[in-house]
């Protein structure tokens, strides 16, 4: 048989090709013959109550694939893993550990993998579903493990039963472990006690910072979770996960996405409408204001260095992207792509109640409604209406004759009001600022788990003088859904 593409083979085969891009000029044929132990076949089946699936994309993380009419697929591959883009209206299958199971991990010795993706159907509806966000867990100690499996998790667990969501899934922003892979067996007791099928993103803290490239340095993520990007559906929304902390050796990393990760992600999207939402997830956010704020910092450790190159991709899309890392909260809009950098359920470091921009340790909520999306932010421990803190003048030392106010979850859509003896008396005015409770808790001269935490200045922090200095204050916060949050400030 004479060599020919890949393109040609997929032709001849039983497949649909969704991507486009350079191929291999290796027929399945030749490497079959030769015995090439770099390369297995593939072959197998995507089906639901004894029916194949059609048209659902299949990958080995670099080419994406999809099913025939009988939901089978048959390709060539080097690579360590095929995974499935779960689609919509199926439950998620989990592994032992609680965390999606996506995936099978390919045996090299057997010439040819038998695959078998056996879905169930979801029991209701996923047009509209809930997905809740954690970022940053980040259990180094024992302790700190304790009060995320009793705390954030019992958090989650009840959020969980209040939402009465069949079709709701959850997501580890990254950084699940400090740099402490025995206590990944923790993190996933957590996950589990929850009820919440989850969904895991690679970060910085779940790497080997001892390895000799970044491919090993991945490996106890793996281990645990799986590829460390894929895809994903439900209802009307693709997901994806992204992997984006890049190790450089010597304990250093950058926020990157390599070639193979970039041309994946294109492929995936070839099967996607541009009316049709994404959400996706990464660790590193890909652009953050924090060293704007706070010089000194490195930004290519903060954000994404080549975020050009994933906003190309991306365009003509609308767009969620949901990130981690920061410990911090910010939101922000450009063009086609709204921003959402998650802050810590951890606080800062386990250090106390609030992470060093005076967001409180939490964990975000959305909703998809047929591809529409909406969120709020969840404060551990407090109720749902818990969205920004009020300060009494003088508690900012920087606005001495100012009332303060952190509205964490701000962005440019939110309305803000205060209110003198019950009459609008004007709208706060936001300041480039820290917040006085981080101050007081992350000094510099304070004692702490972690000495190098320090208040940071954030976005999100409003202030007024007010025209009677007798009057009662309230604060009057409209997020961009219409919710309404007051305070009153005695």
């Amino acid at each position: 048989m004479s060599e020919f593409s890949r393109r040609d083979f997929i032709k001849t085969s039983s497949l649909i090709l969704t991507g486009v891009g350079i191929y291999p000029l290796t027929s399945f044929a030749r490497l079959s013959k030769n015995g090439n132990p770099n390369f297995v076949e593939v072959k197998g089946q995507v089906k639901s109550a004894g029916k194949g699936i059609p048209g659902v994309s299949i990958s080995d993380g670099k080419y994406v694939y999809r099913t025939d009419n009988k939901g089978k697929f048959e390709f060539l591959t080097n690579r360590p893993f095929v995974f499935i883009s779960y689609p919509s209206g199926y439950q998620f299958d989990l592994l032992e550990n609680g965390s999606v199971n996506f995936f099978r991990k390919l045996d090299f010795v057997q010439k040819t993998n038998q695959l078998l993706f056996d879905l169930q159907p979801a029991k209701n509806s996923d047009k509209n579903h809930h997905f809740l966000v954690i970022a940053d867990p980040q259990v180094q100690t024992d302790e700190e493990a304790d009060m995320f499996v009793s705390e954030s998790c019992g958090d989650l667990k009840r959020r969980n039963m209040d939402l009465e969501d069949s079709n709701i899934f959850g997501i580890g922003c990254g950084d699940l472990v400090f740099d402490n892979f025995d206590l990944f067996e923790r993190y996933n007791e957590g996950i589990k006690s929850t009820g919440i099928p989850f969904f895991q993103v690679l970060g910085n803290h779940d790497i080997d910072l001892s390895a000799r490239s970044n491919e090993v340095s991945q490996r106890p993520y793996i281990d645990q979770f799986g590829p460390p990007y894929y895809s994903f559906n439900r209802g009307e929304t693709h997901y994806i996960v992204l992997s984006d902390v890049f190790f450089l050796g010597n304990r250093q990393y950058y926020g990157y996405l390599d070639e193979v990760q970039l041309s994946w992600l294109k492929e995936d999207l070839a099967n996607i409408p541009k009316v049709q939402p994404l959400v996706i997830f990464l660790h590193i956010p890909t652009f953050s204001h924090v060293v704007e704020y706070n010089p000194g910092r490195d930004i290519n450790k903060e954000s994404m260095v080549n975020r050009d190159a994933l906003n190309q991709i991306l365009e003509g899309y609308k767009v969620h992207l949901i990130s981690g890392h920061v410990h911090w909260n910010e939101n922000r809009v450009i063009e086609n792509i709204f921003e959402h950098n998650t802050g810590a359920i951890s606080g800062a470091w386990w250090s106390g109640d609030i992470c060093y921009d005076g967001t409180p340790k939490g964990y975000g909520i959305y909703q998809s409604d047929g591809g529409a999306i909406s969120w709020k932010y969840k404060s551990i421990g407090k109720d749902l209406d818990f969205q920004f803190r009020a300060y009494p003048k003088g508690a900012h030392p920087e606005f001495p004759n100012s009332y303060c106010i952190n509205i964490w979850n701000w962005d440019p859509e939110w309305k803000v009001f205060w209110y003198e003896n019950g009459i609008k008396a004007g709208e706060p005015i936001r300041e480039i600022a820290t917040d006085p409770m981080a101050m007081e808790i992350y000094a510099p001269n304070k004692p702490k788990k972690q000495p190098w935490i320090t208040p940071q200045k954030n976005g999100h922090m409003f202030f007024f003088q007010p025209i009677d200095p007798e009057a009662k204050i309230k604060i009057e916060v409209i997020d961009r859904f219409g919710n309404i949050y007051s305070d009153t400030i005695v």
